[in-house]
């Protein structure tokens, strides 16, 4: 996706050592590098990033499998937060969910990511459940939110 100030565009390895910095900054329970390394050669995942003027600025990712796809993670550097950036990164991962013929997306969010649930919201995504107890660092709940795409 083009845009008058930043592109997203597909992660490639040489992104990772911004990406882990924006991970890092952005979760307490953080991805390593291997994982996204691992995530680069998965053929059932997408990773994008937006990219403003060589600066990593946003990042996400995408499992499709069959008909459903499901956001594994979206992180915005602190400093960019509230441009636009991660809603970038999350309707392109939409498209590329279409593509792949998905029906509907998954995610998971902290009930208490007051920024992340209003972009999602936003994006017109739904509470459909709850996970009890789903992060491990603080035993928190998972929001199960989910848009089906027509």
């Amino acid at each position: 996706m083009l845009n008058t100030r930043y592109l997203v565009r597909k992660m490639t390895e040489p992104d990772l050592d911004e990406v882990m910095k924006i991970e890092q900054e952005a979760f307490s329970l953080p991805w390593s590098r291997d994982s996204y390394l691992g995530e680069l050669k998965n053929s059932f995942a997408n990773y994008l990033v937006c990219d403003d003027a060589g600066d990593i600025t946003a990042y996400g990712g995408i499992w499709a499998v069959f008909e459903e796809a499901h956001i594994t993670n979206v992180a915005v550097a602190r400093e960019f937060r509230g441009q636009g950036m991660g809603c970038a990164v999350m309707e392109e991962l939409e498209n590329i969910a279409r593509g792949k013929h998905a029906t509907r997306i998954l995610l998971e969010v902290r009930p208490t990511n007051e920024a992340a649930l209003k972009m999602y919201q936003k994006l017109e995504y739904v509470q459909i459940s709850l996970r009890k107890g789903y992060y491990t660092d603080n035993g928190e709940d998972a929001m199960i939110m989910t848009k089906y795409l027509f």
